[in-house]
């Protein structure tokens, strides 16, 4: 029974590992053959991520991609629920639901000014975080940002194993533990987790963020 509990717990940590490399693994490709990548190429290789490296080839922004950056990349998925949240608010405002925010209807500057609120300077890996939040700021200093590792458990047949996976929470305003008791918090901050983390490219950092996570930490609230 011992034997077959170990057995089980190997197959389990092997299939985690396979989870937090999804894009690594399931694009038939292997770190040592990234680590000699730049982060374009790595992103453009990603087929969940086609529609991001779109952007970045719009807003002509290789060469800062390719910097040395940390970079907590959304997903197509994220950059879709982008649209949807704009779509979202400009029906509203011109109370026209016929209304459409597309990727045509982003503009230069604004692929840049949400695609930077992706993009930290330096490498920032899991050495460098702690179980307590740490402050950082994007490399525009656009914006105050919690990373944080936290601890994830699962459990199979009894037997539980551990990973260390990324949160990163983008604040709005004041921090949510913040906001005093009894007052309206009008604006929370957004939280994703990393999907793929580690991601060392030859030129820098790349972490995969969890599908819902929007381009930009982009919220439409509507109050």
């Amino acid at each position: 029974m011992k034997i077959l509990q170990a057995c089980i717990l190997l197959i389990l940590l092997i299939t985690g590992c396979k989870k937090d490399k999804y894009l690594v693994d399931d694009g038939g490709t292997n770190l040592e053959r990234i680590r000699k990548m730049s982060t374009y190429d790595f992103l453009k290789e990603s087929k969940v991520l086609d529609t991001v490296v779109l952007l970045i080839d719009k807003a002509g922004m290789k060469e800062e991609i390719n910097g040395d950056i940390t970079f907590f990349s959304p997903t197509t998925f994220g950059v879709n629920s982008f649209l949807a949240q704009q779509t979202k608010a400009l029906q509203r405002k011109y109370n026209n639901e016929n209304i459409k925010f597309t990727l045509d209807s982003l503009v230069t500057d604004s692929i840049k000014f949400y695609l930077r609120r992706h993009i930290f300077a330096g490498v920032i890996d899991k050495k460098a975080l702690g179980y307590t939040k740490k402050l950082f700021q994007n490399k525009s200093g656009e914006g105050s940002y919690y990373l944080n590792l936290e601890k994830y458990y699962i459990d199979v047949s009894g037997i539980r194993s551990t990973t260390n996976r990324i949160l990163l929470r983008r604040i709005f305003g004041q921090a949510d533990e913040d906001v005093p008791d009894g007052v309206q918090n009008k604006a929370p901050d957004f939280y994703a987790y990393v999907q793929t983390s580690e991601v060392r490219t030859a030129t820098g950092m790349v972490h995969v963020l969890e599908a819902n996570a929007n381009l930009g930490f982009y919220i439409y609230r509507e109050n």
